[in-house]
């Protein structure tokens, strides 16, 4: 009986224990220099819209459990959005790139440490679309939708801005082909039940304000202020957008190989980019958290395409992106 060598080789992935260990690693450090600089510390409750964010400000005043705190509501998001795509398939490969790119862009953007409002609205945001993802092609889930609008009214308290994401949920149940009355007003219903608690609790204490500065706010377009744009993201912005573009072609064209079902998510992630990219132009100010909510869509769009890539190419964008990014915060950083 004969001997057989295998000459199969096994090929190396961004997943693998190297390519991880580096990303954690220069997470790491950013988190530790921020910790050190006290990048984002205090906690600037008095830019919150809403009474909400400002209570949670004067309640945690302890800088080592605001650190810790901020980079574990990262990692949550972070874990939805690989179980999301681990559930549906929407990279062929198995991977945890969407993990790690998740965690790799909010930790090397100086302007989202320790915490912002805007890391409650991740949490929620994710939860959305794994729930609406569930309901591919099921009006009848109402439940779903109801928990979808509901989520997406509770992160309005936090950043009112969001609900701008209304309209898109609806264009994507209709996407999905999970549009019917049933699921429009549960969904609807959702979101304006947060709302109904609130006017519940300004009657209660004879002050309206809140509404007041809620439709000020979904009005506050400043687009030109987006002088801060280009001052302070010219290479992460740049670089995720081109890549965004360069993986938004190569998704479409790539688009035979995949399921419907597939090429319905992977479109709808596509139309929360540029949605969140039309709102970061027009809310200028806010643009940090905007920044924060487009890595959601970017960090599966990415990983698809730079798990498609050639072997060597792979790797050398991913360090090249990885370096960038880490260059890019620290003279953030310096600027603090």
């Amino acid at each position: 009986m004969g001997y057989y060598r295998s000459t199969t080789k096994r090929i190396k992935t961004l997943s693998d224990k190297t390519s991880v260990l580096m990303t954690f690693t220069v997470c790491l450090i950013c988190w530790i220099s921020g910790y050190f600089y006290s990048v984002g510390f205090p906690l600037e409750g008095d830019s919150a819209v809403l009474p909400l964010w400002r209570a949670i400000c004067n309640f945690f005043n302890n800088k080592a459990f605001v650190y810790i705190a901020g980079l574990l509501l990262i990692i949550l998001p972070a874990f939805v959005i690989q179980r999301i795509n681990d559930i549906e398939m929407l990279i062929r490969e198995r991977t945890r790139l969407p993990f790690i790119f998740f965690v790799l862009l909010v930790s090397t953007n100086a302007g989202l440490i320790p915490v912002k409002e805007v890391s409650v609205v991740l949490i929620c945001l994710v939860f959305i679309i794994y729930e609406f993802f569930n309901s591919y092609q099921l009006p009848e889930s109402t439940g779903r939708f109801f928990n979808a609008g509901f989520l997406l009214g509770f992160a309005g308290l936090f950043m009112p801005q969001v609900l701008w994401y209304v309209p898109l949920l609806w264009l994507g149940m209709y996407q999905f082909r999970s549009l019917s009355y049933k699921s429009f007003f549960a969904s609807l219903i959702g979101a304006l039940i947060v709302y109904w608690f609130v006017i519940a609790w300004c009657i209660w204490y004879h002050d309206y304000s809140i509404f007041v500065t809620l439709f000020s706010s979904l009005a506050g377009f400043d687009f030109f202020s987006n002088a801060t744009l280009f001052q302070y993201y010219r290479i992460g912005f740049a670089l995720v957008v081109l890549l965004l573009i360069i993986a938004s072609f190569f998704i479409k064209m790539d688009a035979y190989n995949n399921s419907v079902r597939v090429r319905q998510m992977l479109s709808f992630l596509l139309n929360m980019s540029a949605w969140t990219l039309i709102l970061l132009f027009l809310y200028g100010k806010d643009t940090d958290l905007f920044m924060a909510i487009l890595y959601i869509p970017v960090s599966v769009v990415i990983a698809y395409f730079i798990e498609n890539m050639r072997y060597r190419f792979r790797f050398v964008l991913y360090y090249s992106m990885l370096l960038l990014l880490f260059a890019f915060y620290i003279m953030r950083v310096w600027n603090f």
